[in-house]
């Protein structure tokens, strides 16, 4: 049995109580949302959890705008989609699932993380530029029988939540009904949207846990020049039918050199919540696939100048928004290896990160409890943070280049597809530069205020782990010991 029998109690109790609440917030009264996040923070198994849903219930109360996207989603979404929401992302993933991780832990020893990425399949019906996809082997793709027994792993461990991505996730008609099977988790799928049809659409709405992420490089003209002609409309056009349909659903923009600018603009957050996105995530071009190339990267600047402006948008609008990798503060750091998450490829190798391309370990030679203690992710997840405590600068490849290159050689890490292989020679010089010029930017940045502002949240964290592991990096901070 996955869940206990206290567990499903207070799961049922949980459902309950957030639907009469919804249905108060979806006839206009505002003043539930608070109950809402009150109620969420009573059943939260763990401190942290509780005092966030406490603040939030506060933010609600003063009608903060963050908290408007609640009010969206509840009022917005179609009932099924909205049921889904409540019952397997807010109760079964948010609320439930940290007790079971945390006895899984102290059960058998290792460190579980929240959630999961799986690739099921690198194929796509575009080539985008610096897209990482078309580099992967296409002949071994995960079957769904690998794919069930994965999720299965993973739900016995306390692990609800599961991003899909690829390739296209979509050109895989099987997903349909592995996500209805395991309609007790939540999956989130980032996809370029093409093959989200009316059928598809009504699909989703049956299912109701699967909420579509998709792809768009900010103005017509830079999603064409990376996707492809037409591709602004068509991405659009979906956005669209998945509004009219009642699905949750979000965008997904690459931060690059040359689409930064506008990416970064008050133009665009508004385009997309004009559009109906409720949720939002924003990546860096991380330079990968055949042929990867540092030219196409953000600057340091620009990177610095979208943490400033979601930080503002957050307080503006009602949209969720996600900064990969500026909200390094907010994961405690990187999450890679098996710390907040993994990525199973399309041929069973697990990689550290979507964007780390080195494995060690697969799925189909290995149960996921031997991977998750695979000595490869302990070392990557003992070394974080790392080299130092600032956690604006948390990832392995752009950040500390060094440290990466020490562990794949260390333990023998191999490249996971043609070109991976190239940011441990060919461009080390660059991103050591790209590393000392973000450095440059953001030590400051981290000393001044956000070092402070991060030590006040993790007030709230009862997990020994978490802050043991910052704190052993935690130097001339001035405050170790006083919180």
């Amino acid at each position: 049995m996955v869940m206990s029998l206290t567990d499903r109690l207070k799961g049922m109790v949980s459902i309950a109580l957030l639907n009469q609440i919804v249905k108060l917030v979806e006839e206009g009264n505002d003043e539930k949302l608070a109950s809402l996040f009150d109620t969420i923070s009573r059943l939260a198994p763990a401190k942290f959890q509780r005092e966030t849903f406490s603040e939030m219930a506060q933010m609600a109360r003063e009608n903060h705008p963050f908290v408007g996207v609640f009010r969206r989603v509840f009022q917005e979404l179609h009932p099924n989609c909205r049921k889904k929401l409540i019952v397997n992302l807010i109760v079964n993933f948010m609320v439930l699932s940290r007790g079971i991780r945390d006895r899984k832990m102290r059960e058998l020893d290792i460190h579980i993380p929240n959630f999961m990425v799986i690739s099921p399949t690198m194929r796509c019906n575009l080539k985008c530029k610096g897209c990482y996809a078309g580099s992967y082997d296409t002949s071994t793709d995960l079957t769904a029988g690998e794919i069930d027994d994965l999720i299965t792993q993973a739900k016995e461990l306390g692990m609800y939540f599961f991003t899909i991505s690829g390739g296209e996730p979509f050109t895989r008609k099987d997903l349909f009904d592995i996500w209805a099977k395991h309609d007790d988790c939540y999956f989130q799928v980032y996809t370029n949207g093409t093959l989200i049809t009316d059928e598809v659409a009504d699909k989703l709405v049956e299912l109701g846990n699967v909420a579509p992420m998709i792809s768009i490089e900010g103005t017509p003209e830079e999603t064409e020049y990376r996707r492809g002609q037409g591709m602004y409309g068509k991405i659009i056009e979906t956005y669209r039918r998945l509004r009219r349909k009642g699905v949750l659903y979000g965008f997904s923009a690459t931060c690059t050199r040359s689409s930064a600018s506008y990416i970064s603009s008050d133009e665009f957050i508004k385009c997309m919540l004009e559009e109906g996105c409720k949720v939002g995530w924003f990546f860096q071009y991380i330079p990968t696939g055949l042929n990867p190339d540092l030219s196409y990267m953000a600057t340091p600047e620009q990177r610095a100048h979208l943490k400033e402006k979601v930080e503002e948008w957050r307080s503006k609008y009602p949209i969720f928004l996600g900064d990969f990798w500026n909200d390094g503060p907010y994961v405690d750091g990187c999450i890679a290896a098996g710390f907040r998450y993994l990525h199973v490829i399309s041929n069973g190798d697990v990689e550290p990160c979507v964007f780390c391309h080195f494995a060690v370990d697969n799925i189909r030679e290995k149960s996921l409890v031997e991977v998750l203690s695979s000595p490869f992710f302990e070392a990557i997840r003992s070394r974080q943070p790392y080299d130092d405590d600032n956690l604006l600068r948390p990832c392995l490849i752009i950040d500390h280049p060094a440290v990466l290159r020490e562990l794949v050689i260390e333990y023998g890490a191999h490249p996971t597809h043609p070109g991976a292989d190239k940011l441990l020679d060919e461009l080390a010089s660059g991103l050591d530069e790209y590393a000392r010029r973000m450095k440059a930017i953001y030590d400051p940045i981290w000393e001044e205020r956000e070092r402070q502002k991060y030590l006040k949240n993790l007030e709230k964290e009862d997990n020994p782990d978490i802050k043991g592991r910052y704190e052993k990096r935690c130097v001339n901070c001035g405050t170790k010991g006083e919180r």
